[in-house]
């Protein structure tokens, strides 16, 4: 019976958070700090509002204790896309309960985890009175759009210093401790303008490209498979091609936007120094640019709070957890140079966020609840 009060209080708290839109763009989140400041108004936790540039776009941080000390700091981006009304067959800003299902903007990405966090955040004095662990809860936005606003502001100031990061991440609750790198590349291909009547007189930068992304997306593909890791393929994928000044002139110049997914066995500066020399030696007019990046991440499988988290899965859930292979990256991204576990691990499937008609498993929302609840009871 508590179980199912339990469940019940977490989905009424879920159809609030859906309710309020954070979708990007904008992806403002000032409603919602304004409804997390009234939901633990009595938790006794201190609470903080940050922003970088624009108020509207505000990440909070709540904590049981002062100071800057490092500590055991959970995240969920609050965030969302934008959604299709066409493809919805509901308000996609209306949580749909039914016996096994929920459905709405964000119900498993990320407002699932953040309403198990903060129903955790309000019964935390209460329900973990012997509690010596620093906790910091963090809901933050700029997310969806890779931006600088959200987890990305709070640890480039100092506002956050985890030791151990437990991101929700969309995982069916599993785990998932090891994410590629990513970065982003433009490269620039010229060649010579001339009538579109003549095209023999120039030389055409579109089909220059088109060569340079033939070759990338076979010969190169091919080159990058020795640096897979496991699960964890090396990719490159060509995203956005621009090129070409009018419709009747030989095109002088066209830029390529490149998406490089790295594994643990590559970092940033090896494989952007690889792409270059690639290009160098075959396509001697190419010009690449870097554009932004970071890191992958591999926690270290046997730390103590992953190894209390797996403890408290199998006790909840009957069985041990799978380790899965991100597709995307994570706001976990950014601590990856800095030598701390970074633990992806909340409710829901991840092939539904960013889906019309995104849909929760019910009972996940809960078994998440427990799971945390008896992970931190280890820690008293």
């Amino acid at each position: 019976m508590r179980s199912k009060k339990i469940q019940r209080d977490l989905l009424k708290l879920l159809r609030v958070l859906v309710k309020i839109n954070t979708s990007y763009p904008p992806g403002d989140s000032n409603k919602f700090d304004r409804y997390i400041r009234y939901y633990l108004k009595k938790s006794k936790l201190k609470i903080n509002s940050y922003y970088d540039k624009d108020k509207k776009k505000l990440n909070t941080v709540v904590k049981n204790y002062a100071g800057e000390s490092k500590s055991l700091v959970f995240n969920s981006h609050i965030d969302t896309v934008k959604p299709i009304h066409e493809e919805w067959k509901t308000n996609p800003y209306s949580l749909k309960i039914t016996n096994k299902y929920s459905y709405g903007l964000g119900a498993v990405n990320c407002k699932a985890s953040a309403a198990v966090q903060l129903y955790i955040a309000k019964n935390l004095k209460k329900d973990f009175k012997n509690l010596k662990e620093r906790i910091c809860f963090t809901f933050v936005t700029s997310e969806e759009n890779l931006g600088p606003e959200g987890t990305f502001y709070l640890r480039k100031k100092n506002l956050i210093n985890p030791h151990t990061l437990v991101l929700g991440a969309p995982t069916n609750n599993n785990f998932l401790i090891e994410e590629r790198g990513v970065f982003w590349a433009k490269v620039t291909t010229k060649g010579k303008t001339s009538h579109a009547g003549e095209p023999e007189k120039g030389s055409n930068s579109i089909v220059n490209a088109s060569k340079l992304i033939l070759d990338l997306n076979t010969n190169y593909r091919n080159i990058l498979k020795r640096f897979n890791s496991g699960i964890h393929k090396s990719t490159i994928s060509i995203g956005i091609i621009k090129g070409g000044e009018n419709i009747n002139v030989v095109p002088f110049k066209t830029e390529i936007l490149i998406d490089r997914r790295i594994t643990s066995k590559e970092n940033i500066k090896f494989s952007y120094t690889h792409l270059r020399a690639y290009l160098n030696k075959k396509f001697k007019n190419a010009k690449l640019e870097f554009l932004t990046g970071t890191n992958p991440f591999k926690s270290n499988p046997k730390n103590i709070y992953l190894l209390n988290l797996i403890k408290s899965y199998k006790k909840i859930k009957k069985n041990s957890p799978k380790f899965l292979s991100s597709i995307g990256v994570s706001d976990g991204r950014y601590f990856a140079d800095d030598k701390i576990n970074i633990i992806n691990f909340g409710p829901g499937s991840g092939d539904e966020g960013h889906k019309s008609n995104e849909k929760l498993i019910n009972k996940e929302l809960l078994e998440n609840y427990l799971i945390l609840k008896d992970f931190l009871n280890k820690l008293n």
